[in-house]
């Protein structure tokens, strides 16, 4: 089923959803043992990270690395039926990278272009609900959990409280050169 090319590994509630180059991948594990294969979206060669809530899951698609592709973009699926996901919305994005999400918070690590912090409570208006952007970081990876980010970059590990979405603040930053 998957050539070796997994890039992310999302569990929420009973299932796994695994982003690989060359598409996403949903897997119940009820039975840890035994995982049951659902499903594939499949979709172009790229580098894929993949998050899910209850409705949706959003996969960011990432050129210019060695997932080859030349697209740059997130993508959000319903997943309603996970049988059959299917794609309602696509956003250009310049570089992304990782992504996490913690209720209606969408987090995209977009490369250069940094953080993007996004109102993700209309999936189809992803692209205008944008909160904060953290510019100036080459953000690659975000972890949200209990109201705090941790988020990696080429200039170090951030941590970020969201407790106010409207007001999202730095805790701390440890350097790495």
């Amino acid at each position: 089923l998957m050539r070796g090319d997994i890039e992310t590994i999302f569990p929420y509630k009973q299932n796994l959803f695994i982003g690989s180059q060359s598409g996403m991948h949903i897997f119940n594990i009820s039975n840890p043992a035994s995982p049951a294969y659902l499903s594939t979206f499949q979709h172009i060669t790229a580098c894929d990270p993949v998050v899910a809530d209850d409705k949706h899951a959003y996969v960011t698609l990432r050129s210019g690395t060695t997932c080859r592709g030349d697209i740059n973009e997130l993508l959000v699926l319903n997943i309603e039926n996970l049988s059959s996901p299917q794609l309602v919305k696509e956003y250009s994005m310049t570089n992304p990278y990782g992504l996490g999400i913690d209720n209606n918070l969408l987090f995209v690590c977009d490369g250069d272009d940094g953080l993007k912090v996004y109102n993700a409570t209309d999936p189809l208006q992803i692209s205008s609900n944008l909160i904060k952007q953290y510019s100036g970081i080459q953000s690659r990876d975000v972890i949200p959990y209990l109201d705090v980010l941790i988020m990696t970059s080429k200039q170090g590990i951030y941590q970020y409280s969201y407790s106010d979405p409207n007001n999202i603040t730095q805790l701390s930053i440890i350097p790495v050169n």
